[in-house]
């Protein structure tokens, strides 16, 4: 049907905008054929008398279904029902996908072009050119002799992708959200790499699609050629797997699977490996480990976790780079907290993989139960504290024993002019069933032992300003506690489990029992008394601060924890961190002869970052008279570098040296050059070199240099 030439003449140079279809069906329609509006725009609208054909000409915009088609000339053939788009054709979707041509034909209610040539961009800047292109409105797009490209360059500006895939034909199929390429040949740096027949990946919107991911390809001389191809398989929205299988050269074939599921309220993770490889044993030998994490959330407040960490042979996980760990922990328990109780059943079994470890080493936890209780008491600022707690511990270096133990306790605090005091009383008792005994007198004892346990706290926290203009400000906090224990002494009859690790420091100085636990509680008296203070400085930054010393005013000292038989007197105890405003941060800690000052431990850090550096220094020493056997003092410094150079490059070195008893010996290195993207952010690429002397069995000392690249889309090969 023909429209009125006055009609016309009014629409040139006019901008129209009004659904397509009312040019070619009359005024009665409003909608195209699939029920969908389209909307219409042009500088100028003519229509040829002789065979209706519209010609819409200047700033050409069509829309349907929030998709856009752009172009500089549109012709339409109602006879065909098709449509030529000509001059700087633009189709954008829904989806954030742009095509851009010379000339398309379109049909099918304009949801159908054919273009010549075609180039398409998606979301996240990836470009497809082909000589054609064939695009189905929320299907798919087919590129004829396509190039493919996600690295962000200047094409404009004659800039070259790092790298790219070259295919007979490629297709971007918009419902499974795959992109598939046939004949394709990738080329870095316009050289050509690899030829396969057929490749397949996901778009940009995937997150999780099943198939083959990159291979993992890597040489030892202890493994030899070391070759992982990957499978990954989606199972349902909340589940999937990924398969590894992967071929030892000299040693073997192994299977990592890794399984993955996930409810409302739970989550489990489980990993199992299976191998038959070369061991200390056998050249060849059928293995299998499993690391199972399993949490999930019941009625009443109460979470559950369980990890299951097992395996046949000692040292297949590290030998062949599946797990470094040398102790395997499997538990399981049950937490609950309440706004004034908390609840906490578990157990638990250690594997140890080292060599020196046997059955008797490797501590069994069945069950431990704990319950606490803290309610008001009948005073203002007075609290009630219940401690009921049950142990059975087997297997811990030759120690096998049951152990209940119960504490009722009281804490009231008053405050008076600036002044805190805090006052303290604990009943506690507790029952020792000793089935074996490798610690103390060896004796195998039923025994039960009370204490009570007293302690008075005064504090005083004092703030000021100083300076010209009393722009710094500074709190001190000067703090006093007496500690009383009476009761009964087991110490030289119940294996300290609990406590063998004790070292003093601000954290336990003012403790009721410093050392911990309930295994080793030494009756007696001592006075802690010391200074904190923070101080906020326009020059220095923040800085904070601690000294203080601890006396033994009665009882013995606890020689079953160190070697060494210390005085009343204990070291001073000392920290200083400073956070300053040139982008470093300095802390320190230790404990110095109260005599002599000679530094009995100590910890130093020093930290300097900024936007691009980051620099790390660390240092600890340790006397061996803290040590039960200890033949040598303790000494470790470690230095941690990275380095960000622009375009995504970075550097990271990290050095540990072993300085004990006088030597300077390097133990970890690692030395890492990384690549991040590229300045294309499309290609990633690391080059690490390791080396870690630690050596047990057929474990040998390890030196390696790993050479690691990842492409967008693609995943990475190493080697």
């Amino acid at each position: 049907m023909a429209l009125p030439m006055e009609f016309l003449k009014r629409s040139i140079k006019a901008i129209w905008i009004f659904p397509v279809l009312v040019l070619l069906a009359g005024p009665g329609q409003l909608k195209a054929q699939d029920n969908s509006p389209v909307d219409f725009e042009a500088d100028s609208v003519t229509v040829n008398q002789q065979d209706d054909t519209m010609v819409a000409t200047g700033n050409v915009t069509i829309i349907q279904n929030n998709e856009t088609l752009r172009a500089d000339e549109v012709i339409y053939n109602p006879s065909s029902e098709t449509a030529r788009a000509i001059g700087n054709v633009v189709i954008t979707t829904l989806d954030g996908v742009t095509h851009y041509s010379d000339e398309m034909t379109l049909d099918e209610n304009f949801t159908h072009a054919i273009a010549r040539p075609l180039l398409t961009k998606l979301g996240d800047g990836t470009r497809f050119t082909a000589d054609s292109g064939e695009y189905t409105q929320n299907k798919r797009t087919v590129f004829d002799r396509s190039i493919f490209s996600p690295c962000k360059c200047n094409y404009d500006e004659g800039e070259s992708p790092i790298w790219d895939l070259r295919a007979s034909r490629s297709i971007h199929d918009v419902e499974s959200r795959t992109i598939s390429h046939q004949n394709v040949t990738m080329r870095i740096f316009g050289l050509p790499v690899f030829y396969l027949p057929i490749l397949a990946h996901p778009d940009q919107t995937v997150q999780r699609q099943s198939g083959f991911l990159a291979p993992d390809i890597a040489y030892s001389n202890d493994r030899g050629m070391t070759v992982t191809a990957p499978y990954y398989h989606v199972i349902s929205p909340t589940s999937d797997v990924e398969l590894q299988p992967t071929n030892f050269q000299f040693r073997g074939q192994g299977l990592k699977t890794l399984y993955r599921q996930r409810w409302d309220t739970s989550e489990l993770d489980a990993t199992i490996y299976t191998a038959n490889i070369e061991t200390f044993k056998k050249r060849r030998e059928m293995v299998a480990a499993t690391d199972t994490r399993f949490s999930t959330k019941l009625e009443d407040g109460w979470k559950m976790q369980m990890r299951l960490f097992r395996t046949s042979q000692d040292t297949f996980l590290r030998r062949y780079r599946y797990e470094a760990e040398q102790r395997l922990d499997s538990y399981i328990q049950a937490e609950k907290i309440s706004d004034d109780r908390y609840y906490l059943v578990k157990a638990s079994d250690i594997q140890g993989l080292r060599e020196t470890d046997t059955p008797v080493k490797e501590p069994v936890i069945l069950p431990y139960i704990y319950y606490e209780k803290i309610s008001d008491g009948p005073y203002a600022n007075q609290t009630i504290r219940r401690e009921l707690s049950a142990l059975q511990l087997d297997n811990d270096e030759g120690h096998d024993m049951v152990r209940w133990t119960g504490l009722l306790g009281t804490r009231y605090q008053h405050k008076a002019n600036g002044h805190i005091l805090t006052a303290t009383g604990d009943l506690l008792g507790s029952y020792h069933d000793i089935h074996a005994n490798n610690s103390g007198d060896g004796a195998l004892n039923e025994l039960g032992q009370a204490q009570i346990i007293v302690t008075g706290e005064w504090q005083y926290p004092i703030g000021v300003t100083y300076g010209s203009e009393e722009k710094a400000s500074a709190i001190l906090s000067p703090k006093v506690k007496l500690t009383a224990i009476e009761g009964s002494d087991r110490t030289a009859h119940i294996p300290n489990r609990d406590a063998a690790d004790f070292r003093l420091d601000e954290a336990n100085m003012f403790l009721a029992n410093r050392f911990q636990g309930r295994d080793f509680i030494l009756p007696g008296s001592h006075l802690a008394a010391g200074l904190s203070g923070v101080t906020e400085h326009p020059l220095l930054g923040d800085v904070s601060g601690f000294i203080g010393l601890s006396y033994r005013t009665t009882g013995t000292s606890p020689t079953s924890i160190t070697s060494d038989s210390r005085e009343a007197y204990s070291d001073y105890v000392t920290s200083l961190a400073v956070y300053t405003p040139f982008n470093l941060t300095l802390s320190w800690s230790g404990r110095a002869d109260r005599k002599t000052f000679e530094l009995n431990e100590s910890r130093t850090n020093a930290i300097y970052s900024t936007a691009g550096t980051l620099l790390e220094l660390s240092h600890t020493q340790i006397a061996k008279s803290y040590f039960v056997g200890g033949i040598e003092d303790r000494e470790e410094a470690t230095i941690n570098f990275t380095q960000n150079l622009g375009g995504g490059l970075s550097v990271t070195a990290e050095q540990v040296w072993n300085l004990s008893d006088g030597q300077s010996k390097k133990d970890q290195s690692i030395l890492s050059l990384g690549w991040a993207g590229g300045f294309q952010d499309c290609v990633g690429l690391s080059l690490e070199y390791k080396r870690d002397p630690y050596a047990d069995r057929d474990i040998k000392k390890v030196s390696e240099l790993q050479l690691r690249l990842s492409f967008k889309y693609l995943g990475s090969i190493s080697k």
